[in-house]
């Protein structure tokens, strides 16, 4: 779920409380909304960071990854794995408080917003480890490794390579989004 969904989200909930719907304060907590708040999302950043590691796998020996290189890079693959399977079950336990809290109204909107923002919190968290473990992973190549890879994924996607979340900032220059393109 997007920052702005989040937002919109949170001041739903915080209207829904100043109206005083009766239905919304007393409906039982929706398991559906709270499990899947932030999933899309995640599963398509979780979905990317597992992709890098499969694919640098699988072109090793195009790439010129010698034995340390595979086995460091094995390492922080399951390093992230783990991280990510304890971000996810913190979001879970988070939502599920800020969901019980919702829904009961003798809880104080502040117990509310603080829970709120530690699903948030628990959310960014996951999407900040993706990015370290990218960033750690593109250590792991030599230059000339992360050119030859940059090379091969602009060809596979048929477009000038646009570096990814390891490597989006060259010579210091951020790069400049293309026309046509998100």
């Amino acid at each position: 779920m997007s920052f702005i969904h989040a937002r919109i989200m949170t001041v739903l909930i915080a209207g829904a409380f100043l109206v005083g719907l009766p239905a919304f304060v007393h409906a039982e907590p929706d398991k559906e909304m709270h499990r899947d708040s932030h999933s899309e999302h995640d599963r398509a950043a979780h979905h990317f960071v597992d992709q890098t590691f499969h694919s640098l796998f699988r072109h090793a020996k195009d790439l010129g990854l010698s034995e340390e290189q595979v086995a460091k890079l094995k390492t922080l693959m399951t390093d992230y794995e783990k991280a990510r399977i304890r971000g996810e079950a913190d979001l879970k336990l988070a939502e599920v408080d800020a969901m019980t809290l919702a829904h009961d109204e003798k809880a104080e909107m502040s117990a509310i917003e603080s829970a709120i923002r530690k699903s948030e919190a628990a959310h960014a968290n996951m999407r900040i480890d993706g990015i370290k473990a990218l960033r750690a992973a593109s250590a792991v190549l030599t230059p000339e490794q992360r050119d030859k890879w940059r090379a091969s994924r602009a060809m596979m996607h048929g477009e000038k390579s646009k570096g990814d979340y390891g490597d989006g900032v060259h010579a210091g220059k951020p790069d400049a989004p293309k026309a046509g393109t998100r």
